[in-house]
């Protein structure tokens, strides 16, 4: 019971905090601010990313496929401004590289 009682406590904090942000008057914040803070999906999204293609038990590994599929999907996302093509081009490289439809290295 205290456990659930801390989950909504704190889900409750998050939510709470997070709609009081979007609140804020637009002169509170200056444009370099607003500027910053559209980075932040993109270090999130890289914090996620990052360790998966360059870390394996612990110890740095190069994956030169997964840096190609991760460079076709920047590119993809530079050029067609769509996502889920990026995402789904080179998730596709990498599974038929897996399986050996692409021949690599």
């Amino acid at each position: 019971m205290n456990l659930i009682l801390l989950y909504v406590l704190l889900a409750a904090v998050t939510y709470l905090s997070r709609r009081a942000f979007l609140r804020l008057p637009d002169h509170w914040l200056s444009p370099r601010v607003k500027n910053g803070l559209t980075f932040i999906p993109v270090g999130i999204f890289a914090g996620l990313i990052f360790p998966a293609l360059f870390v394996q038990n612990d110890q740095i590994v190069i994956q030169p496929m997964l840096i190609a599929a991760s460079v076709v999907c920047l590119l993809l996302m530079a050029w067609s401004k769509n996502i889920l093509l990026s995402f789904g081009v080179s998730l596709g490289l990498v599974v038929l590289s897996s399986l050996g439809l692409i021949p690599w290295q």
